[in-house]
């Protein structure tokens, strides 16, 4: 007879704790349905789908990986290793390389982007940028250095790093442990808490305020604060890149594509979602690197490498989070891309968005992966609101500066005008209806708003005041260029009839006209600078 196994309450547990594991994996598993699917399921894009811009980036971007041994490697067009990118250790990083200096792999890993702030004057070669990370300086209070794991330059990269050259590429400036872990790299401030606790945190808000409407948004941001308090530093691999102030002269294609190779090895390499890429402004409030734009850029071009490329462990790691049972990929897609944009209208300006959308080529993009049948038709061609362009007379923009448009009369020098010529009102552009209603007060008569996608994927509204009448105008429809929408007179508006025209940034929409027509009275010029444009100059520009 078999001798009896006798199991102690310890390994009871353990035996079905690892069962109820198995069990909840399998149906989550069988039960998921959908939020399995692969990139096979989305229509197979070309990168001359995109914009030039974003097609001058991609093709720049050079063949990376970090190998098993935590080092970033070249590749070459086959795919085979072709020699590892220079290396520079930091002082840091040789004085903080023993075991407890591991970054930890209990807890999610992030990936925070800085600027490494070097202007005029500054000694751009390998020397330089050493000098800087390992010079002493105060920090919370005590005397540190700082450290990266990687600087990224404009120059392609290379094996050889030349220690005097003005400009580098690629340089891993820490070395890892032998089994590939990062050491830590000291790069961020302890977590500001009570700017959290008084509600300061506008990242963290915007984050919470998203995810109203999308519950399954999560960011590594969150973690920071949600998550057991610990260093920073210890949970984020820092990609620190040459230059300053990328919100007004953003790095060239080449520091672009270095940065989003560099991004993309180390997703791949240890596991790191798209959701947790972050810029430094965004932990440490008050610091202003790398620029809203850019973070929103990389994060969008890790999107569109990602429906490129044929690869479903990335494919998850960028789109993962977006995921649903009730969705399909394209909608998964568009959520992505969405976010990207929703996020930065919340932390940043109207006009930011706008000039974002313009270098990301956002909407036409975006429109890839919709179903609306009903496309926006492109504004190629601009015309003027009234024929002849008419007369800008009395307040214009800016003037008072409280004043977001040009008040625009008819031509009443043209000999040849006409009674409906001298009233009636055009379309700018190819646009499509997005309110029709009145209004009181100063700009009392109907008033009319439309968005127009221009060809570099922006979007701008223009906005007819004082109209006595919408004609045949309907919400929602696509009209051309120079379609009647409206009339003036001087019954309804005043005694000398005039439009109150006005033209906006996309984002401007999605922020204030939709809620309310009207501009607060107590509005300021930098109000107005970064929600609207002088109208007829942009005009101007455009015929």
């Amino acid at each position: 007879m078999a001798q009896e196994t006798i199991i102690t309450r310890r390994a009871f547990l353990k035996l079905a704790a690892a069962n109820l594991l198995a069990l909840g994996l399998l149906n989550r598993q069988v039960t998921s349905g959908r939020s399995a699917w692969s990139s096979a399921e989305l229509p197979r894009l070309e990168l001359n789908d995109f914009s030039t811009r974003v097609v001058n980036i991609l093709s720049k971007v050079p063949k990376t990986e970090v190998d098993k041994k935590g080092y970033l490697v070249l590749l070459d067009p086959e795919g085979q290793t072709s020699g590892c990118v220079p290396q520079a250790q930091t002082q840091w990083n040789k004085e903080n390389s023993s075991p407890s200096d591991r970054l930890f792999r209990q807890l999610p890993w992030g990936i925070v982007l800085h600027w490494y702030g070097d202007k005029e004057n500054f000694d751009r070669s390998i020397k330089g940028y050493l000098r800087g990370f390992d010079g002493l300086r105060k920090v919370d209070g005590y005397m540190t250095r700082t450290s990266a794991h990687f600087l990224v330059g404009a120059q392609m990269p290379g094996r050889e790093l030349d220690q005097v050259k003005d400009e580098i590429g690629i340089v891993q400036m820490q070395v890892p442990d032998k089994d590939g872990i990062p050491f830590v790299a000291s790069h961020l401030r302890a977590i500001n808490f009570q700017a959290y606790k008084e509600n300061k945190q506008y990242f963290l808000r915007a984050l919470y305020q998203l995810s109203y409407t999308t519950p399954k948004i999560h960011s590594f941001l969150q973690d920071l604060y949600e998550s057991p308090r610990v260093d920073p530093n210890m949970r984020t691999i820092a990609i620190e890149i040459t230059g300053y102030d990328f919100e007004n002269q953003s790095p060239s294609d080449q520091q672009t594509a270095n940065v989003l190779s560099v991004v993309w090895a180390v997703m791949k390499r240890y596991g790191i979602s798209a959701s947790n890429i972050l810029g430094h402004n965004e932990i440490q409030l008050g610091k202003p690197d790398p620029g809203k734009k850019f973070t929103a850029l990389i994060l969008y071009l890790v999107g569109v490498k990602a429906l490129l490329e044929n690869d479903e462990r990335m494919f998850q790691l960028v789109f993962g989070q977006f995921i649903d049972p009730d969705l399909d990929a394209r909608q998964a897609v568009r959520r992505y891309l969405k976010f990207i944009r929703d996020y930065l209208l919340l932390v940043s300006n109207q006009r930011g968005v706008y000039e974002w959308e313009a270098a990301s080529n956002y909407w036409f993009t975006y429109d890839l992966f919709s179903d609306d049948s009903s496309l926006a038709h492109v504004a190629d061609q601009f015309y003027w609101p009234i024929n002849g362009k008419g007369q800008v007379n009395g307040n214009t923009y800016l003037d008072p500066h409280n004043h977001e448009g040009v008040d625009v009369s008819p031509d009443k020098t043209d000999p040849f005008r006409s009674e409906f010529a001298e009233s009636a009102i055009n379309l700018v552009a190819n646009g499509k209806c997005l309110f029709l209603g009145e209004v009181g007060g100063l700009c009392r008569g109907k008033i009319a708003i439309f968005r127009h996608r221009q060809t570099d994927g922006a979007e701008i509204i223009s906005i007819y005041r004082h109209l006595t009448d919408h004609g045949e105008i309907k919400v929602g429809k696509q009209y051309p260029k120079g379609y009647p929408i409206g009339m003036i007179t001087g019954v309804e508006a005043h005694n000398d009839p005039f439009l109150h025209f006005a033209i906006a940034y996309g984002a401007t929409w999605d922020a204030d006209p939709k809620n309310s027509t009207n501009l607060p009275l107590n509005a300021s010029e930098s109000w107005i600078r970064y929600r609207f444009m002088h109208p007829y100059d942009y005009l101007c520009r455009k015929i």
